[in-house]
Order: C-alpha cells, then sequence, then structure tokens
C-alpha cells in the first residue's frame, strides 16, 4: 500500500507554489504574465476573462508570494502598472512542491 503524505510536513515554499498554482484566477495570471511580461491588470483581465477584481486580488497574493513584482512601489492609486513574474522565484518553488511530491 502506499504511504500516505501529511500536508503538514510540506516545505513552506512548496505551499507557496501550491497554493499559486491552485486558485484558477492567479494560474492563470500567471500564465498570461509569463507570456506577457509588463502587463497591467486591465490587460490580463481582458486577455483571460477574469474579472478585474479577480485579476488585481490575484496578482496581490501573487506578490505577495514573490511571483511577480510590479514597477510602482508604494501608493498605486491612479497610477498604470505593469506586473511581470520572477521566473527563478516561482520555478525555483515550484522545484521544491515537485521534491516533495514525488519523494
Amino acid at each position: 500500500m502506499p504511504s500516505r503524505r501529511d500536508p503538514s510536513d510540506m516545505p513552506e515554499r512548496a505551499m507557496v507554489a501550491y497554493r499559486a498554482i491552485a486558485g484558477s484566477s492567479r494560474l492563470i495570471a500567471l500564465r498570461f504574465l509569463l507570456d506577457h511580461p509588463e502587463s497591467t491588470v486591465a490587460d490580463i483581465a481582458e486577455a483571460t476573462g477574469v474579472s478585474l477584481a479577480s485579476a488585481r486580488v490575484s496578482l496581490t497574493d501573487l506578490e505577495q508570494a514573490g511571483y511577480v513584482s510590479a514597477d510602482v512601489e508604494g501608493q498605486r492609486n491612479g497610477r498604470t502598472v505593469r506586473y511581470s513574474v520572477n521566473r527563478g522565484a516561482f520555478v525555483d518553488d515550484l522545484g521544491v512542491l515537485w521534491s516533495w511530491m514525488v519523494r
């Protein structure tokens, strides 16, 4: 009988990667930004069909995870913000997740 994985032993960065790809809006935003760096929230929403609010929340979550960066720091109200994927951080954490999954 195969051993059962205990999610509580998942490394923290693996959990961050899992959460990033488990939510469809976050996954869609990441996929779009990988192909279209320097896109705005409106660009993502319009091209993917995700609502503006969902795109905005997804980008906030992905920024907090360290997978997305914005070209504007500090107050953003009324400013056009362009987002790009921090590919290295994302790939590294996906590697940690994969290693945990297949160990």
